[in-house]
């Protein structure tokens, strides 16, 4: 291959890796939202009258909630890793593979804080049925979009403020 041609490999890449993570970027952006919408509208609706159940013993959403998190995002990180393994060998991972990786991790955070939401309509209280989308909103703020896995990463392993180990 020529250098030209290696030259214009290397900008399309980096054509394609702007792109995503500026894809990457407004989809964070939006699911970072939503959860506040929703949960402005249900205290606009709680606020409008509705009666508070009285129930004793476990909260059924608590527990749904819960349960969702616990499964469905060790699914989601799980479904990343395979779909991005080349990048914990230290390789590149494509654009189209980091993407669709960093959004199952987000859209199964999103559900879990829509479902803890949508408890705390359904039983009139937002403790303790809020509590699991405080922790899903936590664990979805610290994984913004970065495009480390997009990278090589290059430089010599035992100089630590030249190579970057892969997390």
């Amino acid at each position: 291959m020529s250098t030209q041609q290696l030259q214009k490999n290397a900008e399309i890449l980096s054509n394609q890796i702007g792109f995503t993570l500026r894809a990457a970027w407004s989809a964070y952006v939006v699911l970072l939202f939503f959860p506040f919408t929703l949960l402005a509208v249900v205290v606009a609706f709680k606020n409008s009258g509705i009666a508070p159940s009285h129930s004793h013993g476990v909260d059924p959403w608590l527990l749904l909630t819960t349960a969702y998190l616990v499964v469905g995002t060790t699914t989601a990180l799980f479904y990343r890793r395979r779909l991005c393994g080349a990048y914990f060998r230290g390789e590149a991972v494509t654009p189209r593979q980091y993407l669709l990786g960093m959004l199952t991790i987000w859209l199964a955070l999103e559900v879990g804080m829509i479902l803890s939401i949508v408890g705390c309509y359904v039983t009139a209280s937002f403790l303790p049925d809020l509590l699991p989308a405080i922790v899903a909103f936590v664990f979805f703020i610290t994984l913004w979009p970065t495009g480390k896995m997009m990278v090589t990463h290059v430089g010599n392993s035992n100089d630590a403020q030249i190579y970057e180990e892969p997390r």
